[in-house]
């Protein structure tokens, strides 16, 4: 098949939704489909554009959110729209470069499939404007959105029917966000310990992913904190970068804990195996997620998860299972004690990583691309349906 891609947000950025892209657009290609994408240009005037890789003239978002905002006219863009002949239009944004790619498919008569990645509201807060408008905004254009398309995919069942309430009529499919297990299997974090001065016995806390505001970050390092105090041989290592990251960095100094919390920056996605096998137990708060990545990753190298429970990880952790769920009105607290119950019972912490390791093996990218080629098929067979009813 020939698949034209819509995404206001590509590599090199580093975010869930670029891996997701990027995963799927190479496996794809390596089974002998082909893949074009269509992205904004995240500022960088010399960016290569690789084969089918095709870019947007864009400006940085005016929020926190680490986005480009991309410009509505492309003449390369144009004259590949025009002068190719896709098979499907698979879009990843409700809004901007996602809204043209919906165009397009209305305009050359091709089934349009969308991916819901998140909960949209939930970014409410970073838009200058009252909340509640904001989110009703956005509510109704995910679903007014989704209704124009021949398929949505979500990664998560707890998304499917918040689509559903909500009023989306098309059908909804469920579509895993894919990792390269593979990848995971010989991880390494070893070197990476020495390098932040941890021993073999030291025991390294950490996330990884985007630093921004909506990650709830600001909660995982009042929890560090306690978990500092409570056991002296214990780390902090923070992955990733984002317009948060100076803001953590503040509050780590804060909280007097700055001389044992290491924040890594922006790391290629290569490293991140071994950044995942160098940390013991890893810490989120955020909200948003339907079936993040790094949740993911930490699993395939059975990396306990501490979460604070939500529809994101709820999908993805039972608890005391193959992770450990604490709820929000707990706060800190709650997630400290999650680790100290990890920390003082090895057997559960193993236990926990074997059943993660096990669980997590429905994510890898084989038997997700499978089940993305079967999902564009249905798709196909819809939009015809719907233009042999007209």
């Amino acid at each position: 098949m020939r698949v034209a891609v819509f995404t206001n947000t590509y590599l090199p950025t580093l975010n869930g939704v670029a891996n997701v892209i990027e995963a799927y657009r190479e496996s794809l290609t390596d089974d002998g489909h082909e893949v074009y994408v269509f992205a904004p240009n995240p500022g960088d005037p010399d960016l290569d554009s690789r084969a089918n890789i095709l870019r947007f003239p864009a400006v940085e978002a005016p929020t926190q959110i680490d986005y480009h905002l991309a410009m509505p006219f492309s003449l390369p863009i144009m004259r590949t729209l025009h002068g190719t002949s896709f098979d499907i239009v698979h879009t990843h944004h409700p809004l901007w470069v996602g809204v043209w790619g919906q165009w397009y498919a209305q305009w050359a008569n091709l089934p349009l499939v969308t991916t819901v990645h998140t909960e949209y509201q939930i970014y409410s807060d970073l838009v200058r404007l009252p909340g509640t408008m904001v989110e009703d905004y956005l509510s109704n254009r995910v679903v007014k959105y989704s209704n124009k398309c021949h398929l949505v995919t979500t990664p998560v069942a707890s998304m499917r029917s918040k689509l559903c309430s909500a009023g989306v009529k098309t059908l909804i499919e469920l579509l895993p966000n894919p990792t390269d297990l593979s990848l995971y299997a010989n991880a390494d974090g070893r070197a990476i310990r020495r390098g932040i001065g941890a021993e073999d016995d030291d025991i390294v806390i950490g996330f990884i992913g985007r630093l921004s505001a909506e990650k709830n970050l600001s909660f995982v390092l009042h929890a560090a904190r306690l978990i500092l105090k409570a056991h002296p041989r214990c780390r902090i290592l923070m992955v990733g970068s984002g317009s948060a990251e100076t803001e953590l960095r503040q509050l780590a100094d804060e909280l007097g804990i700055s001389d044992r919390t290491h924040f890594a920056g922006e790391t290629p996605h290569s490293e991140i195996p071994d950044y995942q096998a160098a940390i013991d137990i890893f810490l989120t708060a955020s909200l948003s997620e339907t079936q993040p990545l790094a949740y993911t990753e930490a699993m395939a190298v059975g990396t306990a998860i501490v979460a604070v429970k939500a529809p994101g990880s709820q999908d993805m952790i039972e608890h005391m299972q193959n992770g450990i769920l604490v709820e929000l009105g707990e706060g800190p607290q709650g997630m400290a004690a999650a680790v100290d119950k990890l920390l003082g019972d090895p057997r559960l912490r193993a236990d926990i990583s074997r059943r993660a390791k096990a669980w997590v093996q429905r994510y890898d990218i084989v038997p997700a691309t499978d089940r993305l080629v079967e999902l564009y098929h249905k798709a196909v067979e819809l939009h015809n349906r719907a233009a042999g009813q007209k």
